[in-house]
Protein backbone atom coordinates (compact mmCIF):
# COMPACT_ATOMS: atom_id res chain seq x y z
CA UNK A 1 0.00 0.00 0.00
CA UNK A 2 1.36 3.56 -0.62
CA UNK A 3 3.28 4.65 2.62
CA UNK A 4 4.73 8.54 3.10
CA UNK A 5 8.45 8.12 4.41
CA UNK A 6 10.14 11.17 5.98
CA UNK A 7 14.12 10.33 5.13
CA UNK A 8 16.99 12.69 5.52
CA UNK A 9 14.74 15.36 6.39
CA UNK A 10 12.62 15.50 2.86
CA UNK A 11 9.12 13.83 2.68
CA UNK A 12 8.36 11.31 -0.56
CA UNK A 13 5.74 9.88 -2.30
CA UNK A 14 5.99 5.83 -1.93
CA UNK A 15 5.39 3.79 -4.83
CA UNK A 16 5.20 0.32 -4.18
CA UNK A 17 5.80 -2.72 -6.16
CA UNK A 18 3.66 -5.64 -6.55
CA UNK A 19 3.16 -7.44 -3.51
CA UNK A 20 0.43 -10.30 -2.67
CA UNK A 21 -1.54 -9.04 -5.23
CA UNK A 22 -1.90 -5.77 -4.87
CA UNK A 23 -0.23 -3.13 -7.41
CA UNK A 24 2.15 -0.44 -6.98
CA UNK A 25 1.00 2.88 -5.85
CA UNK A 26 2.22 6.19 -5.26
CA UNK A 27 1.23 8.31 -2.19
CA UNK A 28 0.10 11.84 -2.44
CA UNK A 29 1.78 14.56 0.05
CA UNK A 30 1.62 19.01 0.27
CA UNK A 31 1.25 21.21 3.58
CA UNK A 32 -1.28 23.97 3.73
CA UNK A 33 1.10 26.80 3.73
CA UNK A 34 1.93 29.27 6.45
CA UNK A 35 0.24 33.02 6.77
CA UNK A 36 3.33 35.27 7.82
CA UNK A 37 2.28 37.91 9.82
CA UNK A 38 5.18 40.28 9.16
CA UNK A 39 7.57 40.69 6.10
CA UNK A 40 11.14 40.88 6.34
CA UNK A 41 13.61 41.65 3.66
CA UNK A 42 15.57 39.06 1.38
CA UNK A 43 19.38 39.33 2.03
CA UNK A 44 21.95 39.57 -0.58
CA UNK A 45 23.51 36.31 -1.72
CA UNK A 46 26.96 35.72 -0.46
CA UNK A 47 30.08 35.67 -3.24
CA UNK A 48 33.49 34.98 -3.14
CA UNK A 49 33.85 38.70 -4.01
CA UNK A 50 32.82 42.24 -1.96
CA UNK A 51 31.84 42.18 1.71
CA UNK A 52 29.78 38.98 1.87
CA UNK A 53 32.32 37.05 0.61
CA UNK A 54 32.19 33.30 0.80
CA UNK A 55 28.93 32.47 1.96
CA UNK A 56 30.12 33.64 5.59
CA UNK A 57 27.87 33.77 8.37
CA UNK A 58 28.08 33.56 12.41
CA UNK A 59 32.08 33.23 11.33
CA UNK A 60 31.30 31.04 8.32
CA UNK A 61 34.93 30.78 5.78
CA UNK A 62 34.78 31.48 2.08
CA UNK A 63 34.71 27.33 0.57
CA UNK A 64 36.54 28.39 -2.07
CA UNK A 65 39.81 29.12 0.07
CA UNK A 66 39.55 25.41 0.71
CA UNK A 67 38.63 24.63 -3.20
CA UNK A 68 40.33 21.46 -4.37
CA UNK A 69 41.37 20.53 -7.79
CA UNK A 70 38.36 19.14 -9.90
CA UNK A 71 35.70 20.87 -7.56
CA UNK A 72 33.33 23.12 -8.30
CA UNK A 73 33.19 26.82 -7.46
CA UNK A 74 30.76 28.28 -4.53
CA UNK A 75 29.13 30.70 -6.97
CA UNK A 76 27.36 31.88 -4.16
CA UNK A 77 25.48 31.01 -1.01
CA UNK A 78 22.03 32.96 0.34
CA UNK A 79 21.47 32.74 4.14
CA UNK A 80 17.94 32.16 5.05
CA UNK A 81 16.25 35.61 5.64
CA UNK A 82 13.87 36.59 8.73
CA UNK A 83 10.30 35.20 8.56
CA UNK A 84 7.52 35.51 10.56
CA UNK A 85 7.24 32.12 11.53
CA UNK A 86 9.43 28.35 11.76
CA UNK A 87 9.21 26.03 9.42
CA UNK A 88 7.58 28.27 6.75
CA UNK A 89 6.63 26.37 3.26
CA UNK A 90 8.62 29.09 0.90
CA UNK A 91 7.26 27.81 -2.94
CA UNK A 92 8.69 28.90 -6.49
CA UNK A 93 11.61 28.61 -8.13
CA UNK A 94 12.95 28.96 -11.19
CA UNK A 95 15.71 28.86 -13.69
CA UNK A 96 16.39 31.32 -16.09
CA UNK A 97 19.07 32.35 -18.66
CA UNK A 98 22.44 33.75 -16.07
CA UNK A 99 20.34 33.57 -12.97
CA UNK A 100 17.56 32.43 -11.06
CA UNK A 101 14.39 33.70 -9.12
CA UNK A 102 13.45 32.92 -5.63
CA UNK A 103 10.22 33.94 -3.57
CA UNK A 104 10.39 34.06 0.43
CA UNK A 105 7.32 35.64 2.25
CA UNK A 106 6.07 38.52 0.19
CA UNK A 107 9.75 39.06 -1.95
CA UNK A 108 10.21 37.48 -5.22
CA UNK A 109 14.09 38.15 -6.15
CA UNK A 110 16.39 37.27 -8.91
CA UNK A 111 19.96 36.37 -8.17
CA UNK A 112 22.77 36.46 -10.92
CA UNK A 113 24.71 33.09 -11.08
CA UNK A 114 28.00 35.58 -10.62
CA UNK A 115 26.74 37.10 -7.04
CA UNK A 116 24.39 39.81 -6.19
CA UNK A 117 20.52 40.40 -7.00
CA UNK A 118 19.75 41.35 -10.30
CA UNK A 119 16.26 42.49 -8.90
CA UNK A 120 13.38 42.11 -6.37
CA UNK A 121 9.74 42.40 -6.38
CA UNK A 122 7.22 43.32 -3.39
CA UNK A 123 4.03 41.98 -3.22
CA UNK A 124 1.41 43.14 -0.33
CA UNK A 125 1.75 39.53 1.11
CA UNK A 126 3.17 36.54 0.92
CA UNK A 127 3.36 33.98 -2.08
CA UNK A 128 1.60 31.10 -0.76
CA UNK A 129 1.25 28.62 -4.20
CA UNK A 130 3.35 28.69 -7.42
CA UNK A 131 3.85 26.52 -10.63
CA UNK A 132 7.50 25.02 -11.85
CA UNK A 133 7.29 26.04 -15.33
CA UNK A 134 7.08 29.42 -17.15
CA UNK A 135 5.35 31.06 -20.24
CA UNK A 136 8.47 33.05 -22.10
CA UNK A 137 9.63 34.00 -18.30
CA UNK A 138 7.02 34.95 -17.21
CA UNK A 139 4.31 32.79 -14.49
CA UNK A 140 1.69 33.32 -12.28
CA UNK A 141 1.92 32.85 -8.38
CA UNK A 142 -0.55 33.11 -5.94
CA UNK A 143 -0.13 35.64 -2.78
CA UNK A 144 -2.42 35.73 0.81
CA UNK A 145 -5.63 37.16 0.21
CA UNK A 146 -7.94 38.97 2.73
CA UNK A 147 -9.56 35.40 4.14
CA UNK A 148 -7.80 33.82 7.25
CA UNK A 149 -5.12 31.37 5.60
CA UNK A 150 -6.62 32.24 2.55
CA UNK A 151 -4.03 31.96 -0.71
CA UNK A 152 -6.41 33.72 -3.16
CA UNK A 153 -4.79 36.68 -4.46
CA UNK A 154 -2.95 36.02 -8.25
CA UNK A 155 0.12 37.85 -10.07
CA UNK A 156 1.33 37.90 -12.92
CA UNK A 157 5.43 38.49 -12.89
CA UNK A 158 7.84 38.97 -15.00
CA UNK A 159 11.09 37.38 -14.35
CA UNK A 160 12.99 38.95 -16.67
CA UNK A 161 12.28 42.25 -15.84
CA UNK A 162 10.95 42.07 -12.08
CA UNK A 163 7.85 43.37 -13.01
CA UNK A 164 3.93 42.94 -11.94
CA UNK A 165 1.87 42.95 -15.13
CA UNK A 166 -1.32 42.51 -13.40
CA UNK A 167 -3.12 41.46 -10.15
CA UNK A 168 -6.64 40.32 -9.20
CA UNK A 169 -8.33 37.94 -6.88
CA UNK A 170 -8.44 34.00 -8.00
CA UNK A 171 -12.06 32.48 -9.34
CA UNK A 172 -14.20 31.40 -6.82
CA UNK A 173 -14.28 27.94 -9.16
CA UNK A 174 -17.13 26.18 -5.68
CA UNK A 175 -14.55 27.41 -2.62
CA UNK A 176 -16.51 25.74 0.21
CA UNK A 177 -16.98 29.08 2.68
CA UNK A 178 -15.12 31.35 -0.34
CA UNK A 179 -11.49 30.54 0.71
CA UNK A 180 -8.69 29.28 -1.00
CA UNK A 181 -6.34 26.75 0.75
CA UNK A 182 -3.47 24.01 0.13
CA UNK A 183 -3.75 25.93 -3.37
CA UNK A 184 -1.54 23.43 -6.08
CA UNK A 185 -0.18 25.41 -9.32
CA UNK A 186 0.59 23.87 -12.74
CA UNK A 187 1.39 26.58 -15.91
CA UNK A 188 1.35 25.43 -18.76
CA UNK A 189 1.78 27.64 -22.45
CA UNK A 190 -1.21 30.50 -22.01
CA UNK A 191 -3.39 28.75 -19.30
CA UNK A 192 -3.22 28.03 -15.41
CA UNK A 193 -4.42 25.12 -13.56
CA UNK A 194 -5.26 25.90 -10.05
CA UNK A 195 -7.01 23.35 -7.62
CA UNK A 196 -7.48 23.35 -3.80
CA UNK A 197 -9.29 22.23 -1.34
CA UNK A 198 -12.76 22.27 -2.34
CA UNK A 199 -12.43 24.23 -5.48
CA UNK A 200 -10.77 24.42 -8.71
CA UNK A 201 -10.25 26.97 -11.92
CA UNK A 202 -8.46 27.48 -15.25
CA UNK A 203 -6.87 30.73 -15.67
CA UNK A 204 -5.22 32.63 -18.70
CA UNK A 205 -1.69 33.74 -18.53
CA UNK A 206 -2.39 36.96 -20.17
CA UNK A 207 -4.95 37.97 -17.71
CA UNK A 208 -5.78 36.04 -15.20
CA UNK A 209 -9.48 35.63 -16.56
CA UNK A 210 -10.99 32.03 -15.97
CA UNK A 211 -11.14 30.17 -18.81
CA UNK A 212 -15.04 28.66 -19.79
CA UNK A 213 -14.05 25.13 -19.44
CA UNK A 214 -15.99 21.52 -19.45
CA UNK A 215 -16.73 20.58 -16.06
CA UNK A 216 -16.72 17.19 -14.43
CA UNK A 217 -20.52 15.64 -13.77
CA UNK A 218 -22.04 15.93 -10.77
CA UNK A 219 -20.29 14.13 -7.64
CA UNK A 220 -17.16 14.51 -9.24
CA UNK A 221 -14.08 17.47 -7.99
CA UNK A 222 -10.68 18.41 -9.80
CA UNK A 223 -8.25 16.77 -8.00
CA UNK A 224 -4.90 18.71 -9.18
CA UNK A 225 -3.23 19.57 -12.23
CA UNK A 226 0.24 19.29 -13.90
CA UNK A 227 1.91 21.34 -16.56
CA UNK A 228 5.27 21.73 -18.85
CA UNK A 229 4.30 21.23 -22.17
CA UNK A 230 0.64 20.66 -22.13
CA UNK A 231 -1.72 20.84 -19.26
CA UNK A 232 -3.67 17.89 -17.71
CA UNK A 233 -6.31 17.66 -15.18
CA UNK A 234 -7.47 14.57 -13.05
CA UNK A 235 -10.87 14.55 -11.46
CA UNK A 236 -12.33 11.63 -9.32
CA UNK A 237 -16.01 11.18 -8.24
CA UNK A 238 -17.49 9.57 -5.62
CA UNK A 239 -19.19 6.78 -7.36
CA UNK A 240 -15.50 5.72 -7.86
CA UNK A 241 -14.74 6.46 -11.16
CA UNK A 242 -11.89 8.85 -11.96
CA UNK A 243 -10.60 10.49 -15.28
CA UNK A 244 -7.32 12.21 -16.60
CA UNK A 245 -7.85 14.63 -18.99
CA UNK A 246 -5.27 16.97 -21.23
CA UNK A 247 -6.45 20.47 -21.95
CA UNK A 248 -6.32 21.95 -25.65
CA UNK A 249 -4.12 25.66 -25.25
CA UNK A 250 -7.54 27.16 -26.27
CA UNK A 251 -8.90 25.51 -22.56
CA UNK A 252 -11.19 22.68 -24.09
CA UNK A 253 -10.59 18.80 -23.54
CA UNK A 254 -8.33 17.45 -26.16
CA UNK A 255 -8.60 13.58 -24.83
CA UNK A 256 -10.12 12.13 -21.87
CA UNK A 257 -8.57 8.98 -20.56
CA UNK A 258 -10.87 7.13 -17.84
CA UNK A 259 -8.90 4.88 -14.78
CA UNK A 260 -10.06 1.60 -14.17
CA UNK A 261 -12.65 1.84 -11.44
CA UNK A 262 -12.06 2.57 -7.45
CA UNK A 263 -9.09 3.78 -8.41
CA UNK A 264 -7.60 7.84 -9.16
CA UNK A 265 -4.32 9.84 -10.07
CA UNK A 266 -2.25 10.69 -7.30
CA UNK A 267 1.12 12.08 -9.06
CA UNK A 268 1.46 12.65 -12.36
CA UNK A 269 4.89 12.54 -12.49
CA UNK A 270 5.03 13.87 -16.30
CA UNK A 271 2.86 15.80 -18.64
CA UNK A 272 4.34 14.76 -21.75
CA UNK A 273 4.72 12.28 -22.55
CA UNK A 274 1.87 11.15 -20.09
CA UNK A 275 3.25 9.22 -16.66
CA UNK A 276 0.94 9.12 -13.45
CA UNK A 277 0.63 7.30 -10.45
CA UNK A 278 -2.65 5.63 -9.15
CA UNK A 279 -3.93 4.51 -5.77
CA UNK A 280 -7.65 3.32 -4.10
CA UNK A 281 -9.60 5.88 -1.64
CA UNK A 282 -7.90 3.64 0.76
CA UNK A 283 -4.38 4.78 -0.46
CA UNK A 284 -3.55 1.23 -1.77
CA UNK A 285 -1.55 0.43 -4.64
CA UNK A 286 -2.64 1.50 -7.90
CA UNK A 287 -0.16 1.38 -10.72
CA UNK A 288 2.26 3.70 -12.88
CA UNK A 289 0.80 4.26 -16.29
CA UNK A 290 2.29 5.43 -19.62
CA UNK A 291 -0.44 7.33 -21.50
CA UNK A 292 -0.19 8.41 -25.22
CA UNK A 293 -0.85 11.32 -26.79
CA UNK A 294 -4.00 10.12 -27.98
CA UNK A 295 -4.82 9.41 -24.39
CA UNK A 296 -4.78 5.64 -24.77
CA UNK A 297 -3.40 3.43 -22.38
CA UNK A 298 0.55 3.02 -23.83
CA UNK A 299 1.90 0.64 -21.07
CA UNK A 300 2.07 -0.51 -17.23
CA UNK A 301 5.44 -0.24 -15.77
CA UNK A 302 6.09 -3.36 -13.83
CA UNK A 303 7.74 -1.98 -11.06
CA UNK A 304 7.61 -5.87 -9.50
CA UNK A 305 7.89 -6.32 -6.00
CA UNK A 306 10.22 -3.17 -5.71
CA UNK A 307 8.93 -0.16 -3.88
CA UNK A 308 10.20 3.41 -5.41
CA UNK A 309 10.88 6.84 -3.88
CA UNK A 310 10.66 10.40 -5.68
CA UNK A 311 10.50 13.43 -3.74
CA UNK A 312 6.71 14.53 -3.86
CA UNK A 313 6.95 17.25 -0.94
CA UNK A 314 3.82 17.06 1.26
CA UNK A 315 0.35 17.36 -0.22
CA UNK A 316 -2.48 16.33 2.50
CA UNK A 317 -5.03 16.96 -0.16
CA UNK A 318 -3.27 15.49 -3.61
CA UNK A 319 -3.58 19.58 -4.69
CA UNK A 320 -0.17 19.76 -5.98
CA UNK A 321 0.08 16.72 -7.75
CA UNK A 322 2.63 17.67 -10.69
CA UNK A 323 5.22 18.94 -8.22
CA UNK A 324 7.46 15.54 -7.72
CA UNK A 325 11.45 15.52 -7.97
CA UNK A 326 13.58 12.50 -8.56
CA UNK A 327 11.63 11.65 -11.68
CA UNK A 328 12.78 11.91 -15.34
CA UNK A 329 11.24 11.06 -18.54
CA UNK A 330 12.19 10.87 -22.22
CA UNK A 331 10.14 10.16 -25.19
CA UNK A 332 10.50 6.45 -24.44
CA UNK A 333 11.91 6.01 -21.10
CA UNK A 334 11.09 6.58 -17.74
CA UNK A 335 13.39 7.08 -15.01
CA UNK A 336 12.26 6.26 -11.45
CA UNK A 337 14.74 6.28 -8.07
CA UNK A 338 14.25 2.96 -5.71
CA UNK A 339 13.47 3.42 -1.79
CA UNK A 340 16.54 3.47 -0.30
CA UNK A 341 18.27 1.24 1.78
CA UNK A 342 21.11 0.11 4.03
CA UNK A 343 24.74 -0.64 2.01
CA UNK A 344 26.31 -3.30 4.13
CA UNK A 345 27.65 -0.54 6.59
CA UNK A 346 28.71 2.17 3.42
CA UNK A 347 25.65 4.02 4.33
CA UNK A 348 21.97 4.65 2.56
CA UNK A 349 22.17 3.94 -1.29
CA UNK A 350 19.45 3.13 -3.67
CA UNK A 351 19.04 2.66 -7.79
CA UNK A 352 17.70 4.44 -10.43
CA UNK A 353 15.23 2.50 -12.97
CA UNK A 354 14.61 3.07 -16.37
CA UNK A 355 11.69 1.87 -17.49
CA UNK A 356 10.38 1.56 -21.45
CA UNK A 357 7.18 3.42 -21.84
CA UNK A 358 6.29 1.73 -25.01
CA UNK A 359 6.61 -1.67 -23.01
CA UNK A 360 6.60 -0.75 -19.12
CA UNK A 361 9.50 -3.25 -18.96
CA UNK A 362 12.36 -2.14 -17.06
CA UNK A 363 15.66 -1.60 -19.46
CA UNK A 364 18.55 -1.21 -16.97
CA UNK A 365 19.45 -0.22 -13.08
CA UNK A 366 22.07 1.75 -11.84
CA UNK A 367 23.54 2.20 -8.54
CA UNK A 368 26.35 3.77 -6.74
CA UNK A 369 27.53 2.07 -3.52
CA UNK A 370 26.34 4.19 -0.15
CA UNK A 371 24.98 6.64 -2.08
CA UNK A 372 21.83 7.66 -3.08
CA UNK A 373 20.81 8.59 -6.92
CA UNK A 374 18.30 11.55 -7.69
CA UNK A 375 17.41 11.96 -11.54
CA UNK A 376 17.08 15.69 -12.84
CA UNK A 377 16.60 16.27 -16.23
CA UNK A 378 17.27 15.17 -19.51
CA UNK A 379 20.48 16.74 -21.80
CA UNK A 380 18.90 14.37 -25.37
CA UNK A 381 18.89 11.04 -24.39
CA UNK A 382 21.28 11.34 -21.37
CA UNK A 383 20.09 11.34 -17.91
CA UNK A 384 20.89 14.04 -15.49
CA UNK A 385 21.42 12.80 -11.88
CA UNK A 386 22.16 14.59 -8.56
CA UNK A 387 24.09 12.00 -6.35
CA UNK A 388 23.39 13.02 -3.02
CA UNK A 389 26.34 13.79 -0.48
CA UNK A 390 26.70 11.43 2.13
CA UNK A 391 28.07 11.50 5.58
CA UNK A 392 31.86 12.26 5.18
CA UNK A 393 31.20 12.92 0.91
CA UNK A 394 30.27 15.80 -1.07
CA UNK A 395 27.40 15.48 -3.86
CA UNK A 396 28.20 15.46 -7.59
CA UNK A 397 26.12 16.02 -11.19
CA UNK A 398 26.46 12.79 -12.77
CA UNK A 399 25.50 11.68 -16.35
CA UNK A 400 23.64 8.38 -17.25
CA UNK A 401 24.00 7.16 -20.83
CA UNK A 402 20.69 5.36 -22.71
CA UNK A 403 22.11 2.06 -21.71
CA UNK A 404 22.59 2.71 -18.46
CA UNK A 405 26.50 1.64 -17.16
CA UNK A 406 28.60 3.73 -14.33
CA UNK A 407 27.33 6.90 -13.81
CA UNK A 408 29.91 9.91 -15.06
CA UNK A 409 30.80 13.11 -12.95
CA UNK A 410 29.47 16.05 -14.74
CA UNK A 411 30.32 18.54 -11.31
CA UNK A 412 31.95 17.47 -8.61
CA UNK A 413 30.42 19.61 -5.88
CA UNK A 414 33.20 20.94 -2.74
CA UNK A 415 33.92 19.25 0.42
CA UNK A 416 34.22 22.49 1.91
CA UNK A 417 30.27 22.65 1.61
CA UNK A 418 29.45 18.80 2.01
CA UNK A 419 27.82 19.63 5.30
CA UNK A 420 25.51 23.09 4.47
CA UNK A 421 24.91 20.90 0.98
CA UNK A 422 23.20 17.75 3.46
CA UNK A 423 21.42 20.41 5.71
CA UNK A 424 18.53 21.39 3.52
CA UNK A 425 15.48 20.26 4.86
CA UNK A 426 13.31 20.23 1.77
CA UNK A 427 15.00 21.56 -1.43
CA UNK A 428 14.69 21.92 -5.36
CA UNK A 429 17.40 21.03 -7.72
CA UNK A 430 18.43 22.21 -10.87
CA UNK A 431 21.13 21.80 -13.50
CA UNK A 432 21.26 24.04 -16.27
CA UNK A 433 24.28 24.88 -18.27
CA UNK A 434 26.66 23.61 -15.98
CA UNK A 435 25.56 25.47 -13.04
CA UNK A 436 23.38 23.50 -10.24
CA UNK A 437 21.43 25.11 -7.87
CA UNK A 438 19.85 24.10 -4.39
CA UNK A 439 17.03 25.92 -3.35
CA UNK A 440 15.09 25.46 0.24
CA UNK A 441 11.20 24.73 0.04
CA UNK A 442 11.15 25.64 3.33
CA UNK A 443 12.45 27.47 5.62
CA UNK A 444 13.47 25.83 9.84
CA UNK A 445 14.86 28.89 11.46
CA UNK A 446 17.66 26.23 12.94
CA UNK A 447 20.90 27.93 12.70
CA UNK A 448 23.84 26.10 14.42
CA UNK A 449 26.54 27.85 16.21
CA UNK A 450 28.93 27.24 12.88
CA UNK A 451 26.73 28.08 10.31
CA UNK A 452 23.49 29.85 9.14
CA UNK A 453 19.90 28.06 7.22
CA UNK A 454 20.76 28.79 3.76
CA UNK A 455 17.90 29.97 1.11
CA UNK A 456 20.15 28.97 -2.28
CA UNK A 457 22.98 27.40 -2.74
CA UNK A 458 25.12 27.80 -6.73
CA UNK A 459 27.46 25.89 -7.40
CA UNK A 460 29.78 26.10 -10.86
CA UNK A 461 33.00 25.58 -12.67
Amino acid sequence: MAVLLAAGGGVYAAVGGDDGGKKPTAGPTTATPGRPETQNPTPEPTTSDGDNTGGRGNGESDPNDQRRAGEAKVLYQTPAPEVSKSNLEVPGFWAMKGYVVKTVENKIVAYNDEGGSKWTLSLPKAVCAAPTSTTEGKVVVAYEGHGKNSCSQLALIDLKKGAKLWDHAAPEGGSMGGGHTNVGMAQSGGLVGMAWFGGSAVIRVSDGKEVSLEKPSAGCSIDGYAGGKVLLRAYSCTNGTAKLQQLTPGGSVKWTYTIRKDYKVSNIFSSSPAVVALIDQNRRSGGVLAISDDGKERSALALGKRSYQPECGMDIFGTNMGNCEGVAVSADTFYLPTEMTQDQGLGSTNEIHAFDLNTGQKKWAVKVAGRLLLPLNMDGRTLIAYEKPSYTAPGQIVRIGPNGGKPKALLRLPQATQKTERGFYSATHIYRDGNFYISTNRITGNDTTTSTEKLLMAFGR
